[in-house]
């Protein structure tokens, strides 16, 4: 059991005007409680995530950091899978076979989502912490 937190939930959760701020807030204190398992992530999210607060939050140094330390910092918690050939394997096979089924660019499933569904399948995790409805149909949206 665990759960994998995607890009969108960290910048709701750090974002003071994101909309789903709040929402992500609640959600996070739930996941923090132990109820879901092990919480990780992924490089792939850390990288997309870190360039997503820089552009939303005009590079607000303090939304930044907070990013960081959650990652990174003294109180971390989050387990980070890396990248690795079978993954990326993994992940463009996804990738592909679910964009060529799409029939409009709204549905198109991007490379870091692809391999966010492939590290969770390889690491038995069933459940996401996601914004957007891109992981429906892969995985349990919480």
């Amino acid at each position: 059991m665990g759960v994998f937190l995607d890009s969108g939930f960290f910048l709701g959760l750090l974002h003071r005007k994101d909309t789903n701020y709040d929402s992500c807030k609640m959600k996070f204190k739930k996941i923090s409680s132990g109820e879901f398992g092990l919480i990780f992530t992924s490089s792939y999210v850390i990288s997309e995530t870190a360039t997503v607060i820089l552009l939303r939050t005009h590079n607000n140094p303090i939304t930044l950091k907070a990013f960081w330390e959650l990652i990174y910092g003294r109180k971390k918690f989050i387990r980070i899978f890396e990248s690795n050939p079978h993954i990326n394997t993994l992940s463009w096979d996804i990738f592909m076979t679910h964009n060529q089924k799409a029939k409009k660019k709204k549905n198109y499933l991007s490379f870091v989502d692809s391999s966010n569904i492939a590290i969770c399948r390889e690491n038995g995790i069933s459940n996401i912490l996601a914004v957007d409805g891109d992981f429906d149909g892969y995985l349990n949206r919480l």
